[in-house]
């Protein structure tokens, strides 16, 4: 239960909730060439899948009901059983509402209101999360304002220096209430943007358009805002919105130094058992306990190590992020880079700024600057110019 607690601190009974929560995850598939072999949700972030960040947040605040908006053609073989486990260890519910055609970011909220309302019983507020977003999920903090002013939503906002992109918002209001909501502005108006992170009261869904049709949640808010009712809460935490492979690579140093703050034992020590005593670690490094690691090695800052890889001696490696089951053979430089399951890297190639999806084998020696590479394949000579290997 997400309890809400009056001014002295304690719980108030009168505003318990049970709350549910939704995350709209579609038809995402901006993480190419990695969503070739597996779903958005589920390609690791940090040894960890961007879903299961996203649930563990939602289960911190206090949530045991997830709805998950997904699009068909995103579902692996697997799907069933993973959320299976994941309800499991999280101990929560999990259902799905699934698109057979693409909605937008409203109307799949709209398809999944009987699961969110429990046909319609349900009364109280709930989460909505775009599946693409990652932060430091303050949504205690949300729970407490959105309760305070009584409007029909909060949405979370942050700054940013690019606002065209985004829903932007004005809202200098002391109670939190925006004033104005443009999407995607030509020319100034604010650099507070919609973070993609929500509380609504089950009304809106009469506000909506109906099941089926198409329809931006940016599109939809404006409306809300005309009536008074909409309000934000502004996050001063980490925030990313994942784009492409190069957003997903820059969010990896600020989450990891968020580990480090809150959960600072999660990440490599600097020495111990399971190094060699004359390899390095610099900065921030996230190593999975089953990964082996050679002598003579400098890894970091921000550097993410995923199960069963396998590092020979005298790697350099600084922000890369390794998925499972890599092989970096000696002396191998690797730099600013994400490199996919079951890839193989031969000794004394030089990786920088380059996406490799899984399987790919890069022979002893090559040089491969700015590549996106995708599966199954294998690179015999240098790669000198960025460029995509198909």
């Amino acid at each position: 239960r997400a309890s809400i607690e009056d001014e002295e601190g304690r719980p108030d009974a009168q505003t318990r909730r049970v709350m549910k929560a939704v995350i709209l995850i579609g038809g995402l598939d901006i993480l190419r060439p990695l969503t070739l072999s597996l779903p958005q949700p589920l390609i690791e972030f940090c040894n960890k899948t961007l879903l299961m960040h996203q649930l563990e947040a939602l289960k911190a605040a206090g949530v045991n009901d997830v709805v998950l908006c997904v699009h068909e053609k995103t579902l692996p073989k697997s799907w069933n059983q993973v959320v299976a486990r994941y309800e499991t260890e999280l101990a929560i519910r999990i259902q799905c509402s699934i698109e057979t055609t693409s909605l937008g970011t409203a109307g799949p909220l709209k398809l999944a209101e009987k699961l969110v309302t429990n046909d319609g019983s349900s009364e109280e507020p709930f989460f909505v999360l775009n599946g693409d977003v990652l932060c430091s999920f303050p949504l205690r903090d949300m729970i407490h304002v959105h309760m305070k002013h009584k409007g029909i939503g909060t949405l979370m906002t942050v700054r940013v220096d690019q606002p065209s992109n985004y829903g932007v918002v004005v809202g200098d209001d002391p109670s939190g209430k925006i004033e104005h909501f443009v999407n995607r502005p030509e020319t100034f108006v604010s650099n507070l943007i919609n973070a993609g992170l929500y509380i609504f009261n089950p009304s809106i869904f009469s506000r909506f358009p109906p099941a089926g049709e198409k329809a931006s949640m940016n599109a939809v808010l404006p409306q809300f805002v005309l009536d008074e009712e909409l309000y934000h809460f502004e996050s001063k935490g980490y925030w990313v919105k994942m784009t492409d492979v190069r957003t997903f690579l820059s969010a990896v140093g600020p989450q990891l130094e968020m580990m480090s703050l809150l959960h600072s034992n999660a990440l490599a020590p600097k020495s111990g058992p399971t190094l060699p005593a004359n390899t390095q670690l610099v900065g921030n490094v996230l190593i999975d306990p089953s990964a082996v690691i050679g002598e003579d090695c400098k890894i970091g800052p921000d550097v993410v190590i995923g199960p069963n890889c396998v590092l020979g001696d005298g790697v350099r490696m600084e922000s890369t992020t390794l998925f499972s089951g890599v092989m970096v053979d000696g002396h191998a430089v690797v730099q600013d880079s994400v490199v996919g399951w079951k890839t193989h890297i031969g000794s004394w190639s030089w990786i920088t700024s380059s996406v490799l999806a899984e399987d790919v084998n890069v022979k002893l020696g090559t040089l491969v600057n700015g590549a996106t590479v995708l599966p199954h394949k294998e690179l015999v000579t240098s790669v000198r110019q960025p460029q995509i290997i198909i």
